[in-house]
């Protein structure tokens, strides 16, 4: 049984994406991979995050959350979680989702 969560459509699923295979890592390894591929990518660029990890859902949400760089889909299927997300044309401030405020 598949659950998804659809915060797209399903377009995106057809656009070419820069994939990120996470699979077998634990918490919080999916997170910085995909923060790595993030940097490394050209704006603009559609990642394809792939992960085994339950709490990669939580963490992948906050830090749509609080880096404002949107989660476009998010699906679970077969026990795998799979999320796009795409690169900003504008960078997200470093560090911005462990800044406080003063």
């Amino acid at each position: 049984m598949s659950t998804q969560q659809d915060t797209g459509s399903l377009e995106i699923l057809r656009e070419p994406a820069h994939r990120v295979d996470a699979r077998g890592l634990p918490c919080p390894q999916p997170l910085l991979a995909m923060r790595r591929a993030l940097r490394q990518v050209e704006p603009g660029t559609l990642l394809h995050v792939l992960a085994t990890d339950p709490a990669s859902q939580r963490d992948f949400r906050s830090f749509a959350e609080l880096s404002g760089v949107a989660l476009l889909r998010a699906e679970c299927r077969g026990g795998e979680f799979h999320y796009w997300m795409r690169r900003p044309q504008a960078e997200p401030p470093e560090g911005s989702s462990h800044q406080t405020a003063r």
